[in-house]
């Protein structure tokens, strides 16, 4: 059971971020610098239930989701504050009446409440071969970061590396 929430997590993780670059394509609109670090610390969230998958399930391994949804939480709420002022504009468009960060924030909070329930149902496992479904979400996540990659470095270039 622990082992398919895991799985579960990465699949809406990678379903959220696929979701991002379906709207940056139709709208053409570059994502914020802040927008960026949100879906880093989307992808580093991945990390720890693909640790435990990969190795064991441990609870180091949640924890360096728990610190990815904290950042992540950290910089949505950023956002939201330079937003929330009456008069200023919002950035990008309204889905179900909230702002894309502010959904950020949700899906960062509603992790923190998943893993909570992964830390009450945590106990001891062997580890055992990955199948089909699990891979699949390995490869999933594995585009999705390779995609930000190239996307981040097309938007940036090298010029903020020789500054």
């Amino acid at each position: 059971m622990v082992r398919f929430l895991n799985t579960l997590w990465i699949y809406i993780l990678v379903g959220i971020l696929l979701g991002a670059y379906i709207y940056q394509e139709v709208e053409a609109e570059i994502p914020c610098p802040l927008c960026m670090l949100q879906r880093l610390a989307m992808i580093c969230m991945a990390i720890g239930p693909m640790l435990n998958l990969r190795v064991k399930v441990s609870t180091v391994h949640y924890g360096i989701s728990l610190l990815s949804c904290i950042f992540g939480g950290t910089v949505s709420l950023r956002q939201i504050a330079l937003h929330i002022c009456p008069g200023f504009p919002t950035f990008g468009i309204r889905i179900f009446g909230l702002e894309l960060y502010t959904w950020a924030f949700l899906v960062f909070a509603c992790s923190l409440l998943g893993l909570a329930l992964l830390l009450f149902l945590y106990k001891r496992e062997e580890k055992r071969p990955l199948n089909l479904f699990e891979k699949g979400a390995f490869a999933a996540i594995l585009l999705i970061t390779l995609s930000n990659c190239i996307t981040t470095f097309l938007e940036c270039g090298l010029s903020a590396c020789s500054e």
